[in-house]
């Protein structure tokens, strides 16, 4: 998939819960991929305390892939042209 395509189906995914749900993250090139780990693991504890139940299940479900996502990597840093992270659950507007 393109850049091009993922940023089209970025653009028409909505959250189901009506609330944030989908992660976005930016991450420059070199950064330490501890440190995004802990901060996403710092959101994550964060997000318990969302009140909305849905919502706070669709967060803390975004979180933990993002989490495994960088952990099936093995990357100790960002690539050279840094990286972007995007995961949530959507549903598509028709």
């Amino acid at each position: 998939m393109t850049a091009k395509e993922i940023f089209t189906e970025l653009s028409q995914a909505k959250s189901q819960t009506g609330g944030t749900s989908l992660i976005t993250m930016l991450i420059p090139s070199g950064s330490s991929m501890s440190l995004v780990t802990k901060e996403l693991t710092k959101e994550l504890s964060s997000a318990t305390n969302i009140k909305d139940k849905s919502v706070r299940k669709s967060v803390i479900s975004a979180l933990k892939s993002s989490l495994a996502c960088i952990k099936t990597s093995k990357l100790q840093t960002a690539p050279e042209t840094g990286l972007v992270l995007c995961s949530g659950e959507t549903k598509y507007r028709s």
